[in-house]
């Protein structure tokens, strides 16, 4: 793989946590944010990123709605047949999607050597974000495999009701046997993999980061929104409404806070409907903004007086580091938080507690104790925590091991 003391260039071929259809309509996350930093990089030649492979009949109709008849493909179209495709999507990204999953994983191998030939892939990299399909490794003629822990699977209740939690753990301890490079969004995920999995080795964490450019375009941030014409103080929270959001501490926000307006901004998860519906909607100074576009997340977020974080104290939060919060401190909020893997990394500049009265208490506090000095702090101490910087670690790691 070297030629003169200088790493040849790489294919990867990645397995997404999500598909290209959900990051086009406003379900950005960690996967898309190193995909499309990694495609910038002068050591990545190719990217096929493999949409997530849909699980039972439902899922599997949806995808193929979704992904392979709704979503916009270019013009080059690399493979395809009634149940796979394979397009270009950018100088560097291809996408492969499929739901032959469902019928063979088998096929699915098939179809990404296939790809392997058209394209010409060489020095493959197998990078995955998805723990529930490891039958693929080793058998993509790749040079080496990566796993990038986002979050502990087998402690999230929606991927269980996919897989049982038993197979997850199976999973992850064969990735742990295998994969050459191991990342994790969190300090205790590395825990996970040394003392549960005997993985001590390799094993590297790289939180998440964010685009401080993004959250500061003036452009974006100007764009109207929901959120335009409110002249109250705005609580602020962004992202999907799931069983991660402590409902609780939400009602009580909203019974000590009638003089201000909370903004929960983004999709309610499905499963999770029913319960937001009961406890909050009862609420007239709580709005549901619905599903936010990437572009149009500056534009909500700098509208914030303060940001929120109410998640629940449990195994699976301890294994996260939520991206909002990097994205708050871009946009200079002051944060008000339950504790979290990652929240220490900004203790000076976020306020943190577990109690639901406390949290309340504390948003005034940090309104109170906001000021511009204090956002111009916030936003220098985050520039750091780019993409960009986490991309280049990651290459430095891969480069040793090429």
């Amino acid at each position: 793989m070297n030629t003169n003391n200088k790493t040849e260039k790489i294919d990867i071929i990645m397995f997404n946590m999500s598909t290209f259809y959900d990051w086009d309509h406003g379900i950005v996350n960690r996967n898309y944010n190193i995909l499309n930093t990694l495609a910038k990089n002068d050591l990545v030649n190719k990217i096929v990123a493999v949409d997530f492979l849909p699980i039972g009949l439902k899922k599997t109709i949806r995808h193929y709605w979704q992904n392979i008849i709704l979503e916009t493909k270019s013009s080059e179209i690399v493979y395809g047949d009634l149940t796979s495709e394979c397009y270009k999507r950018s100088d560097k990204i291809y996408i492969y999607t499929t739901v032959d999953s469902f019928f063979s994983m088998h096929k699915v191998g098939q179809e990404l050597k296939r790809i392997e030939k058209i394209l010409n892939l060489k020095n493959i990299v197998f990078w995955s974000f998805n723990p529930l399909f490891v039958e693929f490794i080793g058998k993509l003629n790749e040079k080496m495999t990566i796993f990038d822990t986002v979050d502990k699977w087998s402690e999230h209740k929606s991927y269980r009701k996919l897989m049982k939690e038993k197979k997850i753990l199976r999973n992850y301890q064969t990735i742990a046997n295998t994969a050459n490079l191991i990342f994790t969004v969190s300090e205790e995920l590395i825990d996970f993999y040394k003392n549960e999995l005997g993985r001590p080795k390799d094993v590297y964490w790289v939180p998440n980061g964010v685009d401080f450019d993004h959250f500061n375009n003036s452009d974006k941030i100007e764009i109207e929104n929901k959120l335009t014409k409110l002249d109250k103080p705005i609580i602020g929270y962004l992202g999907t409404i799931e069983e991660r959001v402590n409902l609780d501490i939400v009602e009580q926000i909203a019974l000590d806070h009638k003089d201000k307006i909370i903004a929960l901004c983004g999709p309610i998860w499905p499963n999770y409907k029913d319960e937001v519906e009961k406890k909050l909607n009862k609420f007239e100074n709580i709005i549901f903004t619905g599903r936010i576009k990437y572009d149009e997340s500056p534009s909500y977020v700098n509208k914030f007086t303060v940001g929120i974080i109410p998640h629940q104290i449990n195994e699976f939060i301890k294994s996260t580091n939520p991206m909002k919060m990097y994205e708050y401190l871009a946009c200079g909020l002051p944060i008000v938080s339950t504790s979290g893997s990652g929240i220490n990394m900004f203790k000076d500049y976020v306020y943190v507690s577990n109690d639901k009265v406390e949290f309340s208490n504390l948003i005034n506090k940090a309104i109170n104790e906001d000021s511009p000095q204090k956002q111009s702090q916030r936003r220098n101490e985050v520039k750091s925590h780019s993409w960009n910087a986490r991309v280049e670690k990651m290459i430095d790691l891969i480069e040793q091991k090429l």
